[in-house]
């Protein structure tokens, strides 16, 4: 379920939608093990451009 909810806010981060809240979750998960950095990078690159907002 953790990583359900995980999964969520990295496209709703992705696509520019996520709340100051979830941002700053991300930002926390991405300081507590640089290997969560390179997995966001994967994840960035595999999103579709087309889905992708900015704020």
């Amino acid at each position: 379920m953790k990583e359900e909810i995980q999964a969520n806010i990295f496209t709703k981060y992705l696509a520019g939608l996520c709340s100051n809240e979830e941002e700053q979750f991300l930002k926390n998960w991405l300081k507590n093990n640089p290997a969560n950095q390179l997995f966001l990078g994967f994840v960035q690159q595999n999103f579709p451009q087309s889905v992708r907002f900015s704020k």
